[in-house]
Parts: C-alpha cells; sequence; structure tokens
C-alpha cells in the first residue's frame, strides 16, 4: 500500500549510504504521518514495502540490505509495536540503470547479474533485473526473457533461495554492514533533526545532495577514463 521508492536516488546517482539513509527517513515519515492521524504502527508498518536500486558495488549493496533489515527494526520498535513481526522489512530490489552502457550493451548482463546476485543473498523479497537494452530502446520479447532468466540462474541453478543469510558470519560483510549502518544512521538523524524526509523533500535538500552525489561520481569515472587512456599511450 505505501511505498519507499528510493530505487529513483539510486539511479540518479546517490551513493549507497544515501539511498539506505534517505530510504528509512521516508519510511519513518510514512509511520509518523500515519501514526499520528490515528493508525496503529502495526497497520503502517506491514504495509510499507521498500523498493531500492542495487548498483554495481557488490559486496555494499550485499551489506546495504542487511544494514536496512538491521536498521528499519530499531526504528519500529520506537514506534512500540504490539508485535515484533511488524518490524520486518518488506524490500524488493531492482537493478541499476546509472551504470548501464549504451555502447557495448551485452555487459549490462554482466552487471544486472552480479547486482542481483548482491541482492539475492542480502535475502530481498523480490528481484526487477533491468534488461540489457533498456538504454536505448523499449525492451522486446528476448531482452525480457534473457533478463527473467537471469533470476532462473540464481534460483534454479545456483539455488540462493535455499540459504538463509548466506553472508552471515563473514568478517568482511559483517564490518561493512556496520559500517553502512553507521553512515546512514548519520544521515537519517539528520533529515530527522530538519523535520523529516518530506520537508526536505519540500525544500530541495536531498535533491541536492543526490545530484552533488552524481556530478561527483561521473567526474571520478571521468578521471579513471582519462588514467586509462593516458596509460594505453605507453
Amino acid at each position: 500500500v505505501l511505498a519507499v521508492d528510493s530505487v529513483m536516488l539510486s539511479n540518479a546517482g546517490a551513493y549507497i549510504y544515501q539511498e539506505l539513509g534517505y530510504a528509512l527517513a521516508w519510511g519513518a515519515q510514512w509511520l509518523t504521518s500515519l501514526t499520528d492521524a490515528g493508525l496503529t504502527v502495526d497497520e503502517v508498518a506491514k504495509r510499507i514495502k521498500f523498493n531500492m536500486g542495487i548498483s554495481s558495488n557488490y559486496f555494499m549493496e550485499l551489506a546495504k540490505f542487511r544494514a536496512g533489515r538491521m536498521l528499519w527494526a530499531e526504528i519500529v520498535k520506537l514506534y512500540g509495536p504490539e508485535c515484533l513481526c511488524s518490524a520486518k522489512m518488506a524490500v524488493h530490489a531492482s537493478t541499476s540503470r546509472f551504470n548501464q552502457t549504451l555502447y557495448d550493451a551485452h555487459v549490462n548482463l554482466l552487471r544486472s547479474q552480479t547486482e542481483s546476485m548482491s541482492a539475492a543473498l542480502a535475502g530481498v523479497d523480490s528481484i526487477t533485473v533491468t534488461p540489457f537494452d533498456t538504454p536505448y530502446k523499449t525492451p522486446d520479447e528476448f531482452s525480457e526473457r534473457i533478463a527473467r532468466n537471469q533470476q532462473h540462474l540464481l534460483k534454479e541453478e545456483s539455488h540462493l533461495d535455499k540459504v538463509a543469510d548466506p553472508a552471515g558470519g563473514s568478517y568482511y560483510v559483517e564490518t561493512l554492514t556496520v559500517s553502512l549502518a553507521q553512515e546512514a544512521w548519520k544521515l537519517f538523524m539528520e533529515v530527522d533533526a530538519r523535520g523529516g524526509f518530506f520537508p526536505c523533500v519540500n525544500a530541495g535538500m536531498i535533491q541536492e545532495a543526490v545530484n552533488a552525489s552524481c556530478r561527483k561520481r561521473h567526474d571520478d569515472m571521468a578521471r579513471r577514463k582519462e588514467v586509462l587512456l593516458g596509460t594505453n599511450q605507453f
């Protein structure tokens, strides 16, 4: 019933901690607004679905969803639910459009496959794999079928749906999860101190922050390209 569509922030160039922090603030805004209107936190929390993006930063994205579940549970608990089952985060993940290439579109198959794999290992509820030809045309029957088959490979041949939290206990992933949770929580608290997600959107603060991150990412990619081109000249 209630959507937190942070996938749009991911596709606009937000950093991973920004998407998570703003998504949590968005969800908390739904909780605050509707509980103030007279609904119970159990009624509201169970009807919120997080639609999040997946970038090609494999382990960071895996950690993002794990950190998101942990932080969202803590947020919901603060509202005093009658059942802790209300603190469960419902998450849908969509592979990135931000990093899809136009010039060698089949590379997008590799990117979306690793992205969907990190989301599956993180235990999301559902995944949308963006067809590889999306940047330059309306996906056709072939590209949509391939996108579906990418998920079938992970589920039916790799059996990623058969293990609960396979990354749990990994020092590297656990450390990333905690670090990312800390940064996202700082951002969440900053948004909360400014009145919540909706007032920050109306003031343009979130749009400005995401656009700044997008410009920085493009600048970083341009510098890396210059270094690679310079290296290839020798």
